[in-house]
């Protein structure tokens, strides 16, 4: 009996370890919602990636270059960056999802009555304190859930993130809310009277000049980061200075010779010697999908100062139609190389968007 009893205990222990182990990610969403149903957040916990393999696998990486390998250093400084993946190290992980599990019971779902309609998963962007993680986890997801109740027949959706594919298995799936809606659109009418806000703002905040009608980001996106609102008179050079566009130009190029990055710059007329007086600037890089609003300044001896608020700097000198320079992070004064061309050759369609992005759309950062 006794040894029966031990062959049990090896099963069931074996068997929490392949459940883990899924070949696909329809197999991880799947395997989500029966622990939702099941309301077993240990067995939820078995779906994430455990920090030692993660840490492993970043141990055991090989840089080709010194810009793999800085890439490679950055995510093996911090451990911290890792076990954010971990249930073990990070309690938000089980507490967001016994959350969820509670208001869904109180908005009506019958969990155990619950059917997978269909799943919407995203590329997630990386951060920049996560650069290097693509080389630990090169597929990261994250997305929506749609499920239905088959006892009253309402619809819910269930935003997730954190869903990690490497050495062929995915893991994760770090629900973050559910809202009854029979699509997205319903979801963020309702997710915007949960927060008190209007629809538009919040979806600014959310993926800030996206398209709202695809969105590319989990529930738990950061919050905008409101662009800044030009004074009617300002001092001297910005009262001078008007909505006339001199110039626009368009560079593309890559940090450290890997992180490709496209930058608009538009020049404005004004009462200056000069023919611009000022300059309007947005950005994206790597795998964001948004652009990002850029304070522009320009020294005397013709360099250039690029800044994200709060996140880091790009320093340039412009020759003919090379931009060189770096872009350095305040954070931890992490420095990348940045080379980049303007790109001669520009759709109308192209410049009409970026303008609009300027004049009418809000920035996120990711």
């Amino acid at each position: 009996m006794k040894r029966l009893l031990l062959c049990l205990v090896f099963i069931i222990a074996c068997s929490w370890h392949v459940y883990a182990q899924v070949n696909s990610e329809e197999v991880l969403i799947n395997r989500i919602l029966i622990t939702l149903q099941r309301g077993d957040d240990s067995l939820y916990a078995t779906l994430f990636p455990k920090f030692d393999e993660l840490y492993r696998i970043a141990q055991n990486l090989q840089g080709t270059d010194d810009i793999s390998n800085r890439r490679i250093t950055n995510i093996r400084s911090n451990p911290k960056l890792l076990q954010q993946f971990d249930p073990q190290y990070n309690p938000d992980i089980i507490t967001d999802f016994d959350n969820v599990k509670k208001k869904g019971k109180d908005s009506g779902l019958h969990w155990t009555d619950m059917l997978l309609m269909r799943y919407e998963l995203e590329k997630a962007i990386l951060p920049k304190e996560l650069i290097g993680f693509e080389k630990v986890v090169p597929i990261r997801m994250q997305g929506y859930i749609y499920v239905q109740d088959l006892l009253t027949r309402r619809a819910y959706i269930i935003a997730v993130r954190d869903i990690h594919s490497f050495n062929n298995k995915w893991y994760g799936g770090h629900v973050v809310n559910i809202l009854e809606a029979d699509n997205t659109d319903e979801y963020f009418e309702k997710l915007a009277k949960e927060r008190k806000v209007e629809k538009q703002k919040l979806l600014e905040a959310l993926y800030g000049s996206a398209d709202a009608s695809n969105p590319t980001a989990a529930d738990s996106a950061a919050v905008v980061k409101k662009p800044a609102v030009a004074k009617e008179e300002d001092d001297d050079d910005r009262a001078k200075a008007t909505n006339d566009v001199v110039e626009r130009k368009l560079y593309v190029g890559k940090f450290d010779n890997e992180i490709s990055v496209e930058l608009y710059i538009r020049s404005l007329k004004g009462a200056c010697p000069d023919a611009a007086c000022a300059w309007e600037a947005i950005y994206k890089f790597g795998d964001q999908d948004d652009y990002l609003k850029l304070d522009v300044s320009k020294t005397p001896d013709g360099k250039w100062q690029f800044t994200e608020e709060d996140v880091g700097v790009l320093e340039v000198t412009i020759a003919g139609d090379k931009m060189t320079g770096s872009w350095t992070s305040f954070k931890d004064k992490t420095e990348y190389d940045a080379v980049l061309t303007e790109k001669k050759e520009v759709k109308n369609r192209k410049l009409f968007m970026l303008d609009d992005i300027i004049e009418n759309q809000g920035y996120a950062n990711p």
